[in-house]
């Protein structure tokens, strides 16, 4: 069996601008965390919004050997979102293959959904998001050279690069869990513009103090999954407040890490093979 998908997001052709939950590469990694089989790309392009839902059918049986289709209850497709389920059941029908809809999953009163998600992750609620996930949400990305004043406090940070047309979550800083290779790290990660030192920048940046590990992380891939929004981002009056600040984050960013990796250690293994 296969997942069919769209390369890029058909919203983002049709109505531009949009951003994801997560980017290609992290879908990828997903399906293989979900040890999904197969994924099935179509290229997404202006052409294809214009395609009627019979064409689309026929463009499906030209790419698959289709004898059965599942699909969510509000599945829409083809032009002007003209084909839904009750369509593609009848196809099926005639077709001869089996048909299945799923319904809606409802989880603390609302409905499980990549719009629900967003809204959460971009509050800074990554916990509930989670909840909805059933795995933190994360970023990965190579980690790019800094200013390094990090390191002249004690606490270097990895500067990961953010991909791009992704949702960015609500600023400030957060307990993580870092992904490095197949080992897990606790991580204090800043998002935001840095006012204490950069008072007049205008660039998110996402930088991860990764606890315990000494290592140079420069030009690495890493992966940052938001555990809990900690606080948020301060512009502090003097660096010694900073410092002890910083010392009181690592603090609760460590028994948060604990406390995740506990109570939730098959999710974490099944995601280090998967990523890794």
């Amino acid at each position: 069996w296969a997942v069919v998908t769209f390369s890029p997001h058909p919203d983002s052709v049709v109505r531009g601008g949009v951003f994801s939950l997560f980017s290609e590469e992290e879908r990828d990694l997903l399906a293989r965390f979900f040890n999904i089989p197969h994924i099935v790309k179509i290229q997404f392009d202006e052409a294809l919004s214009r395609t009627s839902a019979e064409g689309f059918i026929a463009l499906l049986e030209s790419l698959l050997p289709v004898t059965g289709v599942v699909v969510g209850e509000d599945f829409r497709f083809g032009r002007d979102r003209e084909g839904d389920a009750a369509y593609l059941r009848e196809v099926a029908r005639r077709k001869g293959w089996l048909f299945e809809t799923l319904d809606s999953f409802i989880l603390e009163g609302a409905k499980v959904g990549s719009s629900n998600i967003k809204k959460h992750v971009i509050s800074g609620d990554v916990e509930r998001a989670r909840n909805l996930l059933g795995y933190p949400f994360f970023f990965r990305g190579r980690v790019v050279s800094g200013d390094g004043r990090g390191r002249t406090l004690g606490f270097p940070t990895a500067n990961v690069e953010y991909p791009e047309k992704k949702i960015l979550p609500q600023g400030g800083v957060y307990a993580a869990s870092v992904l490095i290779g197949n080992e897990w790290w606790p991580g204090a990660l800043n998002i935001g513009f840095n006012p204490t030192f950069l008072p007049y920048a205008e660039k998110t940046r996402f930088e991860t103090y990764v606890i315990d590990l000494n290592d140079s992380l420069y030009g690495r891939t890493m992966t940052v999954f938001l555990e809990s929004l900690l606080r948020p981002e301060i512009k502090f009056e003097s660096r010694d407040s900073l410092l002890h600040q910083m010392q009181l984050d690592v603090l609760r960013v460590r028994d948060c890490f604990r406390e995740k990796h506990a109570r939730h250690g098959d999710v974490y293994c099944h995601l280090s093979k998967a990523f890794s």
